[in-house]
């Protein structure tokens, strides 16, 4: 059970400073632009987050990485969903966005199953 909450722990310190990383150059980009990203540039952002996460879920469990991965971007990307929706009031849902992350989860989950333990 200690173990567990260890590797939790790191699974979610290491996604909160890619977050803040990410954040923090987004942040920065926006203020000297005053433009958005694009949506490829979002993608790949959002794209590296959700394969880090699948990485770090499989590498934590060592089992069944594809489903792990699947499983993990398809809970994270609804509660994401419902954070927003929660602060703004809309709920947009696009196709695409949706299954790339999920497929980029779930291959981040292979990756993290076949190297060696670090989570």
């Amino acid at each position: 059970m200690k173990q567990k909450v260890k590797s939790g722990i790191k699974i979610y310190l290491f996604l909160v400073l890619y977050l803040t990383v990410a954040t923090i150059i987004y942040t920065i980009y926006i203020n000297k632009t005053s433009q958005d990203f694009n949506l490829i540039v979002k993608l790949v952002i959002g794209g590296v987050a959700y394969m880090m996460l699948g990485f770090t879920y499989a590498n934590a469990i060592h089992k069944k990485g594809l489903i792990v991965g699947l499983f993990v971007g398809l809970l994270h990307f609804f509660l994401i969903a419902l954070v927003y929706f929660l602060c703004t009031g809309k709920f947009e849902f696009q196709v695409l966005p949706f299954f790339i992350s999920v497929l980029l989860s779930g291959i981040g989950g292979m990756l993290g199953v076949n190297l060696k333990k670090l989570f």
